[in-house]
């Protein structure tokens, strides 16, 4: 039968090799893929921190996000690939609404511009929103690491009832969804308006944790994220959340023995890396390979090519 041991007199069975695994990719496939879900619904126009602010919910994210100097997709839009979905809905019209941008490289501008040509209006159908871009991306496989990072001000409605906002199961289902489809999920809330408990809530079911557990007590709880409020306050809450995702992994088509690695055989734009948590590359988990140190450096300031084999010679 193929792909059985064979016998060795006097010895144990001979296990076949291993399957080959090698892979070939632009460094751009690479790079982690980061949807914005951001809500659109007409309370993100209401002044924040408080009634007397010139600011709004909405204008604070907008400028943490796309202010050409400090805004954090601005930063990180070579190392990071992002796309975004604001999401509302309307009495009698299509639930949800969504208005989308899919993730790519170097993808400031159109986002920005879609951002420029919205206004909060309408409701909060934060889990019917969440399923349908989990849906989008379960469409699209990639082999890069993938997260949704959920921006809302209120508590989630549904498309079957937008009033009262009694939407959180809803939520919480589609964040158990992303995590159930490797999906990494982050929340950030933009106002009290949102009850604490349902911002734990999505953020324990974005990392498959306990529902229950709270960040600061519990030590496997997820962390909730609150906005200050303040624009550069809340860029840098952004940056701290994008430091979450990993920049250099690459994932692998089987599961990898860690006895495979030291002969693998890796290469970056042509150079050789060595199998080295300092410098080269480790095996993060069966499925994905990390591309750490200096070679790490390398991919984010504008690598081209990663090849990389295993138990193929």
């Amino acid at each position: 039968m193929a792909g059985a041991p064979t016998a060795v007199a006097g010895g144990p069975p001979i296990m076949p090799n291993p399957t080959c695994e090698a892979v070939t990719v632009a460094i751009d496939e690479l790079r982690p893929e980061l949807t914005l879900v951001v809500d659109q619904s007409l309370s993100m126009g209401f002044p924040y921190p408080d009634k007397q602010s010139p600011a709004t919910r909405w204008s604070l994210v907008g400028d943490a996000l796309f202010e050409p100097t400090f805004g954090v997709v601005k930063q990180f839009e070579a190392s990071i690939r992002f796309g975004i979905a604001f999401f509302t809905s309307h009495s009698n019209v299509t639930c949800p609404i969504l208005n989308e941008v899919p993730a790519q490289v170097r993808n400031y501008s159109p986002l920005n511009a879609l951002y420029r040509s919205l206004r909060p209006d309408g409701d909060t159908p934060t889990g019917d929103a969440l399923q349908q871009v989990v849906t989008e991306l379960e469409q699209k496989p990639s082999r890069a690491p993938r997260s949704i990072l959920l921006v809302t001000d209120g508590n989630p409605d549904t498309c079957q009832q937008p009033n009262p906002d009694e939407g959180q199961p809803q939520a919480v289902a589609a964040a158990q969804r992303a995590f159930a489809a490797g999906i990494d999920l982050y929340v950030l809330g933009i106002s009290n308006g949102i009850a604490g408990e349902n911002l734990q809530q999505l953020a324990n079911a974005g990392k498959g944790r306990a529902l229950d557990l709270v960040w600061g007590v519990d030590p496997d709880a997820a962390q909730p994220f609150q906005a200050t409020d303040n624009v550069l306050g809340l860029a840098v809450q952004f940056g701290d959340v994008l430091n979450h995702i990993p920049l250099c992994e690459v994932g692998l088509q089987r599961d990898v023995a860690l006895s495979e690695v030291p002969n693998a055989r890796v290469v970056l734009d042509g150079q050789p890396l060595p199998n080295s948590i300092a410098d080269g590359f480790v095996l993060k988990d069966p499925r994905h390979l990390a591309i750490v140190g200096k070679a790490c450096d390398a991919i984010k300031a504008g690598g081209r090519q990663l090849s990389v084999r295993i138990s193929c010679d």
